[in-house]
């Protein structure tokens, strides 16, 4: 929307008028829609860390730091979290 909104300052209203919508119809179904189907009720982290990770595992490992960065932070809370438990802390 941000950039939308340039382009409609800018004095290209089409055009921002187009990415308005493509942003709203299309892009905005595909996370409503194909996210849950693909991740679902497996994935108990918030949108923000999980976006951190990949784009840290895309700056790190290349396309595979797509999947492999996420992997990573999630074995990496796993691991914390399995270390606060066997030392009697909490467990969040």
């Amino acid at each position: 929307m941000p950039e939308a909104a340039y382009l409609a300052l800018e004095g290209h209203e089409t055009k921002a008028l187009i990415l308005a919508l493509w942003g709203a119809l299309v892009v905005g179904e595909i996370d409503n829609v194909v996210r849950p189907i693909l991740v679902g009720d497996r994935l108990n982290l918030h949108t923000v860390p999980v976006f951190i990770a990949i784009i840290g595992g895309l700056i790190v490992l290349g396309p595979p730091g797509f999947i492999l960065g996420p992997l990573a932070m999630t074995t990496t809370l796993l691991a914390l979290a399995l270390l606060r438990r066997r030392l009697g802390g909490p467990a969040s």
